[in-house]
């Protein structure tokens, strides 16, 4: 399946933040490390899971580098690289106007800030905490050295748990005494445990490394159940980014993307949900008309196979051996079903429908079953098991293309297509398809 065209659209969203001007004084920071002197240097921000460089330059002689720009930064964490050395964050928010010395052998320890308050703060912050791990990391060490419940190990449990306690302590302080700081903002938010607190219009989390985790984590809590409810809670995740339009358009194109390439069965539901109520025809005025049409194109082919749209055909090899074209089954309804030999839900779904296959046979209503093995002794041996008399069909060879016309990247899956052979419904998961076959045969 070719997936260039939403990929490229990812691409643009990557570079889309710098494309919006950001009005106000300009930034200036000077860097001087120590023995740096011919080494390169880069300011880079964070933006998803990914690092982006904003602005490259040299030590100069004298071990400085400037990094300076007409417009001022998006508020964000930052980095700066140094050679092939190492690199160390900071922190830029209003303060777009000062200088920092270190030394090569050890940027935190011997940093110095200059007209800047959050990122002296920052850098006391990092510092104390690293002296925190530094130890705790000892004491892990010696427990593990030890391996055994001796005293001594109880001991220095005890040991690690205190200093947990201070370090947790210390976090805490911190907070309390800098309400107002960008740090505290960003440990508060770093805090949060439930992804439904978690403040997705701020625009001062967006360049941060733990923003998309928070996406992320907003998909895990909701991609096991089903497309009706990821879209229901997709719908009031991206109301509540709306207010900030970088974040709001992050997000819409991060979600584009991940369902356009995640495979499961209803995932082209939600694709095209996303497709049709924030970027189509003309929602996202942040992409060009060649990028909405790549869009459209996409959303179209996945579109093909959801409700309302018309059959395709699949002519497939059955266990006769005759190949049987699906359009030219002739019933009221046909129950396209794809399932495989070695499936337990498969398993229990195909015996809802043998045992309901005579009532629905005698309504009109046939079964098109699509085994998706490749095993075809194996397929003939569970026809012949289970007796199922239905139409059984095979394409060991996916020649027909019948994945991508039918979205089918899990099983059981029916699809009931009426005698105009258009599709009237989509059936997952044999909790599903046992209640689709009830409500036919009412």
């Amino acid at each position: 399946m070719k997936l260039s065209a939403i990929k490229q659209v990812f691409t643009i969203l990557i570079s889309l933040f710098w494309a919006f001007p950001i009005f106000g004084q300009a930034y200036k920071i000077k860097i001087e490390i120590k023995e740096a002197a011919g080494l390169n240097a880069q300011l880079a921000y964070y933006q998803g899971d990914s690092k982006y460089v904003k602005q490259s330059a040299k030590f100069a002689k004298n071990n400085i580098a400037i990094f300076e720009g007409t417009e001022k930064l998006p508020t964000g964490i930052y980095f700066i690289t140094v050679g092939n050395i190492g690199y160390f964050d900071l922190l830029i928010r209003s303060e777009q106007n000062f200088s920092i010395s270190t030394d090569t052998i050890d940027f935190i320890k011997s940093i110095k800030i200059k007209d800047s308050k959050e990122n002296s703060l920052f850098f006391a912050y990092q510092s104390k905490v690293l002296a925190f791990k530094t130890k705790l990391a000892e004491y892990e060490s010696a427990i593990k050295r030890l391996g055994t419940e001796s005293d001594s190990v109880k001991l220095l449990e005890q040991k690690k748990n205190k200093l947990n306690e201070e370090l947790n302590q210390f976090v805490d302080k911190t907070k309390i005494e800098n309400p107002d700081s960008y740090l505290t903002k960003i440990l508060s938010a770093m805090d949060v445990q439930d992804v439904d607190k978690f403040n997705f219009a701020d625009e001062e989390l967006l360049l941060t490394p733990f923003f998309h985790n928070f996406i992320r984590l907003f998909i895990k809590k909701n991609i096991e159940k089903g497309p009706a409810f990821i879209i229901q809670e997709t719908a009031k995740f991206l109301s509540a980014a709306k207010s900030s339009q970088a974040n709001y358009q992050y997000i819409a194109n991060y979600l584009l993307n991940f369902y356009n390439t995640f495979y499961k069965v209803g995932m082209n539901e939600v694709f095209v949900y996303i497709a049709d109520n924030y970027f189509l025809p003309d929602k996202a005025n942040w992409f060009t008309g060649k990028d909405l049409e790549q869009i459209k194109v996409r959303r179209d082919f996945l579109a093909q196979s959801m409700p309302g749209k018309p059959a395709q055909d699949l002519t497939l090899k059955s266990s006769s051996g005759e190949y049987i074209s699906l359009l030219q089954v002739k019933s009221k309804y046909t129950l396209l079903f794809f399932w495989a030999t070695g499936c337990g839900h498969c398993t229990t779904a195909t015996k809802i429908l043998k045992e309901n296959y005579q009532s629905l046979v005698s309504k009109g209503i046939e079964i098109y079953a699509v085994n998706i093995d490749k095993n075809e002794e194996e397929w003939h041996k569970k026809i012949e098991e289970n007796e199922l008399s239905w139409i059984n069909c095979i394409d060991q060879d996916e020649i027909s293309n019948y994945r991508d016309k039918y979205y089918v990247y899990g099983s059981p899956l029916l699809y009931v297509i009426d005698s105009d052979k258009k599709i009237i419904a989509v059936n997952n998961g044999e909790v599903e398809i046992e209640n689709a076959v009830l409500q036919l045969l009412k």
